[in-house]
């Protein structure tokens, strides 16, 4: 099975009016777009991946993407309306038109409420979301994740991923949380919810960047979504160009990741790099 990255962005400051990234991130507020994707991909000779959104309710930047051509872009993860179910449903049937569309997210730190994607009018889009095949990514921070679950169970039919294992608190503790832990087993014990081991490095000291780490660092929490989501459920994703912030490149988060879990199997290591995110997207023609 080939690897999978399951997590990336691409922006062009001057076609899309970003939120973030902002000038609070410099090296990152920059054009970063598909020539700097093809460079990245390369050095780890990674050559499949999934684009995921930036935007809210912006199906201009999800169709950009489809439309560009890249080779390595087998999936694209969408900004839709999930609110208005009639605006919902046209871009749904818009985005359908494309094979690589997959899936669709939601970044709740644009909302006022912790509590927003438990609204029922959230819940019904995600339903419709279902209802085409689609995925749902979870961008979850630790006072969402007891959502998920939630979530999950009234939406048995969709396609759950937690992205970046709900960005732990690693930057106040590397011990594990026990809410954290109980909101992930308890997330885990849904059979259609996964996890994105991604978006670590950029946790351990998200002010500066400028505290050490090693795979030590994540092992903890890596082993307690491993206990959660088993080897079938769980898969790694880059976050890149967001991992530039810590001063490090793709090649060497690419081979951190590889790094956290060796107790698993030969083929238990490549679903985890690859075959579950191919499942979870329901990803074509794979180099």
């Amino acid at each position: 099975m080939a690897e999978v990255d399951s997590h990336f962005h691409v922006w062009e400051l001057d076609r899309f009016d970003y939120p973030w990234p902002n000038s609070d991130v410099a090296a990152i507020f920059k054009t970063i777009s598909y020539p700097d994707l093809t460079a990245a991909l390369e050095s780890a000779g990674v050559k499949n991946a999934v684009f995921v959104q930036c935007l809210n309710n912006n199906i201009e930047e999800a169709k950009w993407v489809l439309n560009s051509g890249h080779p390595a872009i087998k999936g694209v993860v969408a900004g839709v309306n999930l609110t208005d179910h009639k605006v919902l449903s046209e871009q749904l049937d818009e985005l359908c038109q494309y094979d690589k569309f997959v899936g669709v997210r939601h970044i709740l730190d644009m909302e006022d409420s912790y509590d927003w994607i438990v609204r029922q009018d959230v819940i019904d889009g995600l339903r419709l979301v279902a209802a085409r095949g689609k995925s749902f990514d979870f961008l979850s921070r630790p006072h969402h994740l007891h959502h998920v679950a939630t979530l999950a169970r009234a939406v048995p039919e969709l396609r759950i991923v937690i992205d970046h294992i709900a960005k732990p608190l690693l930057a106040k503790s590397l011990d594990v949380s026990p809410d954290w832990k109980k909101n992930m087993l308890e997330a885990g014990s849904c059979p259609n919810v996964y996890c994105k081991v991604s978006g670590l490095v950029t946790e351990v000291d998200p002010d500066k960047h400028a505290t050490p780490w090693t795979t030590e660092t994540f092992q903890d929490h890596v082993e307690v979504v491993l206990k959660a989501f088993g080897p079938e459920r769980c898969m790694i994703g880059s976050d890149w160009p967001v991992l530039r912030l810590t001063g490090t490149n793709y090649k060497d988060v690419n081979r951190l990741h590889k790094s956290l879990f060796p107790s698993l199997s030969e083929s238990q290591k490549v679903k985890v790099c690859g075959g579950n995110a191919a499942k979870f997207y329901q990803l074509k023609n794979l180099d």
